[in-house]
């Protein structure tokens, strides 16, 4: 007769403290691997390393518009500009589109307004601007050289420039007017 020799009490067979101590061991690498992702997450995406340009001379920027006049930032200076960066089917776009139109219909003369069309087709564009009557250059960012190089993260996002090339923030998000007035006129003072 076979029968099982069972352990005393108190003792553990061999494949059992073997399963508790891979249980233990398995555990302690999920939590490991949590902290680091928890780490990488904090650090990487909530506080990215801040490379977003804010300060100094404003980045080159070239394109051509919609109606194929060529523009190029540089060639701007002696007046401030207002970047704005947005698209079509961006739905916070569409909340600020009448109020930069306005503002720069004001300030056309003393200051110069650029839109840059992130990620959009043509068509969509063209009928975005028809549907708002907006009148400053605006056209397509190709290849996003200019998102990339300003380190634009989302539309609509504003950058402000004085006469002189040097970049006095950005606004992210749809600009109330109040905030845009106020911004074009500390750019008016930075030029006298």
């Amino acid at each position: 007769m076979n029968q099982a020799i069972e352990p005393a009490a108190g003792e553990k067979s061999q494949p059992q403290k073997r399963s508790r101590l891979g249980n233990v061991l398995l555990f302690g690498i999920i939590a490991v691997v949590g902290i680091i992702f928890l780490v990488v997450f904090y650090i990487g995406i909530l506080n990215p390393p801040s490379q977003r340009v804010s300060e100094g001379l404003a980045p080159e920027i070239t394109f051509t518009t919609y109606d194929g006049q060529q523009m190029r930032l540089s060639e701007l200076r002696g007046k401030p500009v207002v970047i704005n960066f947005w698209a079509s089917w961006c739905v916070p776009c569409r909340e600020e589109q009448a109020i930069l139109e306005e503002t720069w219909q004001r300030h056309k003369g003393d200051v110069m307004f650029l839109g840059l069309d992130y990620l959009d087709q043509e068509p969509n564009a063209l009928a975005y601007l028809a549907e708002f009557g907006v009148t400053y250059p605006n056209g397509p960012d190709k290849g996003s050289r200019a998102y990339t190089t300003y380190h634009v993260q989302g539309v609509p996002e504003t950058f402000f420039v004085d006469a002189e090339g040097r970049l006095h923030g950005y606004y992210v998000g749809p600009i109330p007017a109040s905030e845009l007035e106020r911004r074009i006129q500390e750019l008016l003072t930075t030029e006298s």
